[in-house]
């Protein structure tokens, strides 16, 4: 009996992420996700409280995942080794890419209205404080500055927009990965070279 419980509701979720990822949180419906999941509506809120609760079952664990990532971030003291720790964190995110492209591509690209909608922005913000805190510590060891950071914001915007256009045009996990990693090569290899520095005074 529960192995039938468990097939309804995995059912449920697969038909909402198809749902969700056409026609988004705003325009998706509970009524066509239980007529192509063969249930009743009844039945869909007998497992989610509310198309909200849907949504959330399906983007909120991989939306918190990156939000630990953050927050190890944010905990970790930058010195010699943290060059190598970032990249290690890097792989760790990339592999939510390689094995949830689906439910990040409904997150970043199909959730207004939901509570995920400006999670975007919150992504930018982390990825330009990684880079411009990297930048400052190298910059620190040499006796220089950063003038302002406004140019890995724009970098940082640019490739979280491009992310989105990543997973919502390709669904190939190992190939969403390898896009990321080359947009983040061409983005910020050498970019200490690029910014306006100035001397320590």
């Amino acid at each position: 009996m529960q192995y039938q419980k468990d097939e309804v509701r995995n059912r449920i979720i697969e038909e909402a992420l198809k749902e969700f990822n056409e026609k988004g949180y705003e325009g998706a419906s509970i009524r066509t996700i239980a007529k192509r999941a063969n249930t009743s509506v009844g039945n869909i809120y007998k497992y989610f409280e509310s198309k909200e609760d849907l949504h959330d079952n399906i983007v909120g664990a991989v939306y918190n995942k990156f939000i630990d990532y953050v927050k190890k971030f944010n905990n970790m003291k930058l010195n010699e080794q943290s060059k190598s720790i970032l990249y290690n964190l890097l792989d760790e995110i990339m592999e939510i890419f390689n094995e949830k492209n689906l439910e990040i591509s409904i997150l970043f690209n199909q959730s207004k209205g939901s509570k995920y909608e400006g999670c975007k922005s919150i992504f930018v913000d982390f990825a330009t404080r990684m880079v411009t805190e990297q930048v400052q510590y190298e910059l620190s060891l040499k006796g220089k500055r950063l003038k302002d950071n406004f140019i890995i914001y724009l970098l940082s915007n640019s490739l979280l927009e491009s992310i989105a256009i990543i997973v919502k045009e390709r669904s190939n996990g190992a190939e969403v990965k390898r896009l990321i990693l080359n947009l983040i090569d061409i983005f910020y290899t050498d970019i200490v070279d690029k910014l306006d520095i100035k001397d320590l005074q």
